[in-house]
């Protein structure tokens, strides 16, 4: 509580000198790219945008108010930025929207990225984008095809508490890019060695497979791609259920600016691997059509998904996303003047549920019930940033928008048995409006951010009991959401900081998972004969602010120390690195998944684990 006292106030004193626009990009998992080059132009506060340099996907979002929420294997996650997270946060990928099939967001659409062809990523927790979020936007970029002869090797493997292999490569000739990765292991153990089957009742410890292939090519203005991906028994024992396959198709063409692409998801989940005398499955597929250009986006969208529980004693089928048809429509416009920014979106987007028979379902909870809805959006943001002193920026932001609620929150459709309470989606929701107070202060090398977040209508779990019969929906509540972070670059010393205080005004209780305090201190060593090291501290304090009426746990405190050593000469990179070097038992507060298949378990961290990483960014 002390250091929590301590960093608050430290934030409040900072702040009081003023504000910066700084970014980052940075590559994902453990692969080495080529740096790029960063044209300085005029960016909006609260996107971060930097060199892209070698680090894993874990430290690039655990920086600026950005976290994960790791739900299985390392491409299993989700991300998590002030107070927001799933569908608030929109992921693209080279403007290319990706929907997740599975309603636990199993199929998260960060595995739609392969590092080795990765060239940036783009953090934003602002709306100055035409397909951001309600809560912000991460966007990927990829590398471009060359036109000489180049091919580009990565492995990595794990051993200790993981054991991976994680294999890519990427070919380039006359303007195409071919791209190959293959990654298997086997689940890994906590601190105390025990594996999944010893803590969560499953069979075996079963290998997972993931493989994706892919293509692109340009010609003048023209260009062009596609690409296959398979994972196959993914483990999440944060669930009642494990991800068995999913497959991902997707193609794309541009001219120019004008870009139209599609993806097609089929994911299934069961219990097939655990010990149960019930048998789960859920059978979901979502399509998504869409066109992009500088100033407009048209997406349609169709999420179609079947479930069943079966045993002995009841057989309950269930249209879990009755297919479900979503329309949407952006225009967006962006003004500069000297220091000065202007982003401003307009939207409309429209849900329509295809199963009409699934209307019965829902006025077992609601009297009222639209199975088509309109939802007006936009955004509107002014910002300033200049320079304020001498190495002295800053800048300062003011921003509204508007998003429709997502499709689950308005049709999930689930019913349980054993009298457990029925989860179903509120067809009545109204849409949540945000406003944002943001400021950024630089001076040197220190940044602070500061933030203050006010929600209408924010979207939030509730307990319903109608006619005796117990349910899990959603609705509309007041929140508000004070942040700070830091983020220090001093030779050899890397400091990131972060803070969130979050509040359910309309209930007076705290916001549900809302990650604590997290604190992370990084001392580099010097190059000697092309060779560096590094250790790393992290820090998470404990969380007791947890929303108790859905049974949100506490979670303790817990410090974890990495080391690693970096060889790196020319196009050569060699890394070794010991994750959790004490071996630490801990696990992550949003590590607390909640229906409609939760498991309601606290899910450990793996154990000390060694990683061996090789890469040549040209090996011809």
């Amino acid at each position: 509580m002390l250091i929590k006292k301590t960093f608050i106030v430290v934030m409040v004193i900072t702040t009081l000198l003023n504000i910066k626009t700084f970014a980052q990009k940075d590559t994902l998992k453990n692969y080495w790219l080529n740096a790029i080059e960063i044209t300085a132009k005029k960016i909006n506060l609260g996107d971060y945008t930097k060199e892209a340099s070698k680090d894993k996907l874990s430290n690039i979002f655990a920086q600026n108010g950005f976290s994960l929420i790791r739900k299985g294997v390392f491409f299993a996650q989700d991300v998590y930025a002030d107070g927001f997270k799933k569908g608030d946060i929109s992921i693209v990928i080279d403007g290319e929207r990706y929907h997740n099939a599975c309603p636990n967001r199993m199929d998260t659409p960060l595995i739609r990225v392969n590092p080795i062809e990765l060239q940036s990523v783009t953090l934003s927790k602002n709306s100055g984008n035409i397909q951001a979020g309600l809560g912000g936007l991460v966007e990927f970029k990829r590398t471009q095809p060359q036109k000489d002869f180049n091919m580009k090797v990565a492995l990595s493997t794990t051993t200790g508490a993981q054991k991976s292999i994680d294999l890519a490569t990427s070919t380039d000739y006359a303007n195409n890019k071919f791209n190959v990765r293959f990654v298997t292991g086997k689940p890994y153990d906590d601190a105390n060695g025990n594996s999944f089957k010893d803590n969560f009742g499953y069979q075996e410890n079963n290998g997972y497979k993931l493989a994706d292939i892919s293509f692109r090519g340009m010609y003048n203005k023209i260009k062009y791609g596609a690409s296959f991906l398979y994972t196959d028994n993914v483990l999440f024992p944060y669930l009642k259920m494990d991800e068995r396959i999913t497959r991902v198709y997707s193609a794309f063409f541009r001219y120019d600016k004008n870009k139209i692409y599609f993806n097609y998801t089929r994911h299934i989940m069961d219990n097939g691997l655990r010990i149960s005398n019930m048998l789960m499955r859920t059978d979901a597929k979502n399509l998504t059509i869409g066109a992009i250009g500088d100033f407009y986006e048209l997406v349609y969208n169709n999420w179609d998904a079947g479930n069943f529980l079966r045993s002995s004693k009841f057989n309950i089928q269930n249209s879990l996303m009755p297919n479900v048809s979503t329309f949407t429509t952006n225009l967006f416009k962006s003004f500069n003047y000297k220091n000065l920014t202007i982003n401003s979106k307009l939207g409309l987007v429209y849900h329509n549920v295809g199963n009409k028979e699934r209307e019965s379902f829902y006025k077992t909870a609601y009297n009222k019930v639209r199975l088509t809805a309109f939802f007006p959006v936009f955004s509107l943001g002014l910002s300033y940033s200049g320079t304020l002193g001498k190495n002295l920026t800053g800048g300062i932001m003011l921003e509204g928008n508007s998003e429709s609620p997502e499709p689950e929150t308005l049709f999930i459709a689930v019913k349980k048995p054993m009298n457990k309470p029925t989860w179903s989606g509120n067809p009545n929701l109204n849409q949540p409006i945000k406003s944002t107070l943001r400021g950024m202060l630089n001076f040197d090398n220190i940044s602070l951010e500061l933030y203050g977040t006010k929600v209408w209508n924010y979207i939030n779990l509730i307990k319903k009991k109608v006619n005796g019969k117990m349910f899990l929906t959603f609705g509309n509540v007041d929140a508000i959401m004070y942040g700070a972070d830091i983020n220090a670059n001093y030779k050899f010393l890397e400091l990131n900081a972060a803070y969130i205080w979050a509040q359910n005004n309309t209930n007076d209780l705290p916001l549900a998972e809302i990650p604590p305090l997290n604190i992370s201190a990084k001392i580099i060593s010097p190059k000697y004969y092309n060779i560096f090291a590094y250790a790393k501290l992290t820090y998470n304090g404990e969380q007791n602010r947890v929303y108790a009426l859905l049974n949100e746990r506490g979670t303790p405190s817990w410090n974890k120390i990495d080391l690693g050593f970096v060889y790196s000469l020319n196009e050569l990179n060699i890394s070794l690195e010991i994750e959790n070097l004490t071996n630490s038992l801990y696990y992550q507060h949003l590590s607390y998944l909640r229906d409609p298949f939760a498991s309601g378990k606290n899910v450990f961290e793996p154990g000390r684990t060694i990683r061996l990483s090789f890469s040549t960014n040209k090996l011809f």
